[in-house]
């Protein structure tokens, strides 16, 4: 069963790199994958990379881009901790690479 939210949407696009996008802009050039940024601050995500499940299932998460979430692991780690609307997520290294991200 799938949740329709009807203010919310993830469009992926089809052909060069299929990258999900809530909204066509492109991300900043000081973006960087989750994987490089754990640390204790505030992000943004900005691109979600990866085909229409990955962006199903983040987005059924609550990552988004244009979401904000706070990191709470520590630099390096294998896994990423981030707090997203009050719920603390841990998010594997695979998935963790295809969400790109920029400080707040």
């Amino acid at each position: 069963m799938t949740k329709n939210h009807p203010d919310i949407s993830c469009h992926c696009r089809r052909g060069r790199n299929n990258h999900c996008f809530l909204r066509e802009q492109p991300c900043p050039v000081d973006a960087r994958p989750l994987s490089r940024t754990c640390g204790k601050h505030r992000v943004k995500v900005c691109r979600i990379k990866g085909d229409r499940k990955i962006c199903a299932k983040m987005a059924n998460l609550g990552i988004m881009p244009g979401t904000e979430m706070d990191l709470l692991c520590r630099r390096g780690g294998r896994q990423c901790m981030v707090k997203v609307n009050g719920a603390t997520l841990s998010i594997d290294a695979a998935t963790a690479d295809n969400l790109f991200v920029t400080s707040v």
